[in-house]
């Protein structure tokens, strides 16, 4: 079986207590009947992330408890109201701000589609309002659904992400904190100059500044694209590190930061570029490939939302296209499913592939290179 489907995932439960249940943060709480369980889990304002039974050996999911059904639905309804209720709120104040945008835009004489603040409005209304609500709308849906027969599934959903957020990232952590070097050096010398000497200038690059192909990725235009970036790569690094082993990570990342730059160098040659996005739609492409060539090892709800994921990021990029660069994602995204192609054969064995020593050697190459190409933007940013 995968990895994340071995018993022994979950801990062992404490001896001297009947029920219980383990939140997020490693806090066990106890009860002495069902139904102090039962009320814990409908209500907690913590995450539950395990329980245990008099009849369970170890702790499990509480979506493998069929007893826990109600009140399993009644928690998923309230979480999806309350995320309904802010993606509301996000939605008006959003919208009213996408109404200012046009409006002001038409006031300048300038045409909303090519304003901006109409696209930052509307990526934000996108990001915080809409989107949030589709979802919201679907976890509705889901828990009203919810039944005996759809537990199985939930439950291997539960189990797979309990695993994967305590597997170790070291490599991820390491290409986060290479993104964080070159964010201070452009917190000090300021967005334009960084651009300039470091950025993917297209013209610069056409002319023989060929490393601005390497540099330009571990620049953001602000904290906030910094902080998506960041964010992505968090969740998707760790995946792609647990399933297909650290040197893919590496070596994905390298190659979609590549591709991403050379696909905005040819179609958006008027613009110049920066941001890890190239890199991190390719780990997203990787992903998507690889989990599709070995259908065993993660649930298939879980990779439903990484193709999700694929489709708002196009979506906001298409909203966003004056500032987003969709060229730079697209070439990312396309060059991590064809290394994704290239490297890895089908299978349908449960087993994660190890790394052969041929991975390992490509991979430290890969890592030298991430890091000079961080090192050399600092460098050039803080020398200017």
């Amino acid at each position: 079986m995968p990895a994340w489907a071995v018993p022994d995932v979950f801990p062992e439960k404490p001896a001297g207590a009947a029920y219980g249940a383990l939140s997020g943060k490693e806090r066990r709480t106890t009860f002495e009947s069902f139904d102090g369980l039962e009320a814990h889990v409908c209500s907690s304002r913590e995450s539950v992330v395990a329980v245990w039974a008099s009849g369970t050996e170890r702790m499990v999911p509480p979506e493998a408890v069929p007893s826990l059904l109600e009140a399993l639905r009644k928690r998923f309804l309230d979480l999806a109201e309350l995320a309904s209720g802010e993606a509301r709120r996000n939605s008006i104040l959003f919208g009213l701000l996408l109404g200012w945008a046009v409006a002001y835009a038409l006031s300048q004489g300038i045409a909303p589609q090519d304003s901006q603040n109409v696209g930052l409005a509307g990526v934000l209304l996108l990001m915080l309002g809409l989107i949030p609500l589709y979802e919201a709308w679907k976890s509705r849906r889901s828990a009203w659904e919810l039944s005996a027969g759809k537990l199985a599934g939930e439950e291997e959903e539960a189990r797979f992400e309990y695993w994967l957020h305590r597997q170790r990232m070291p490599v991820t952590f390491f290409l986060l904190f290479l993104m964080m070097v070159a964010g201070v050096a452009q917190i000090w010398t300021g967005l334009e100059v960084s651009l300039g000497v470091a950025g993917l200038v297209k013209d610069r690059y056409a002319a023989g500044e060929w490393w601005r192909l390497f540099t330009a990725p571990f620049l953001h235009g602000n904290l906030l694209h910094w902080g998506l970036n960041a964010a992505a790569l968090w969740y998707l690094g760790r995946r792609t590190e647990s399933l297909a082993r650290w040197p893919h990570l590496v070596l994905v990342f390298l190659v979609a930061m590549v591709t991403g730059g050379i696909a905005t160098a040819y179609f958006v040659p008027g613009r110049p570029s920066l941001g890890a996005s190239g890199g991190v739609l390719g780990v997203l492409g990787l992903l998507l490939v690889f989990e599709l060539l070995h259908s065993r090892l993660v649930p298939k709800a879980a990779r439903r939302r990484l193709a999700a994921g694929v489709v708002a990021t196009f979506v906001i990029g298409g909203v966003g296209y004056l500032y987003i660069d969709n060229a730079a994602h697209a070439g990312g995204l396309l060059g991590g499913m064809a290394y994704g192609l290239l490297v890895f054969p089908k299978s349908r064995s449960p087993q994660r592939p190890r790394a052969t020593r041929t991975d390992l050697v490509a991979g430290a190459l890969g890592l030298v290179v991430l890091t000079a190409s961080s090192l050399l933007a600092f460098f050039l940013m803080v020398v200017s």
